[in-house]
């Protein structure tokens, strides 16, 4: 291995090891945290395999290397920051749907306390 090879080894586990902590510490769900150790050990893997991916880069006409792992991860980051915003609008639908049933909830609440005082 040469030494871009060590850097790029050294980067993807020191990611990985955040994703454990995080992970650990719950500041990542389920959900979210499978989608980073994915990711994670996916760059383990790159990390592992510049020569393969120096043999696809020729096979697909692209002659620098690190242009394809850039198009990669340009793809990939695209699709998690979709993902994201998936989530983010889901999420914004379910509060606003909560803060309607707590203001009904009040509502009643306050009629029926109103109710109960007039009699």
């Amino acid at each position: 291995m040469n030494s871009v090879q060590w850097i790029t080894v050294l980067l993807a586990s020191l990611f990985f090891i955040q994703v454990v902590f995080y992970s650990v510490r719950n500041r990542l769900r389920d959900k979210q945290a499978f989608l980073w150790f994915s990711l994670s050990i996916l760059g383990l893997l790159g990390a592992f395999s510049l020569a393969p991916l120096n043999r696809l880069a020729s096979m697909l006409g692209i002659s620098y290397m690190p242009a394809l792992i850039f198009a990669i991860a340009f793809i990939v980051v695209l699709n998690v920051l979709l993902y994201q915003s998936i989530v983010l609008s889901e999420q914004g639908e379910t509060i606003k749907r909560l803060v309607q049933e707590i203001a009904l909830l009040k509502h009643e609440l306050h009629h029926t306390e109103r109710k109960g005082r007039v009699r």
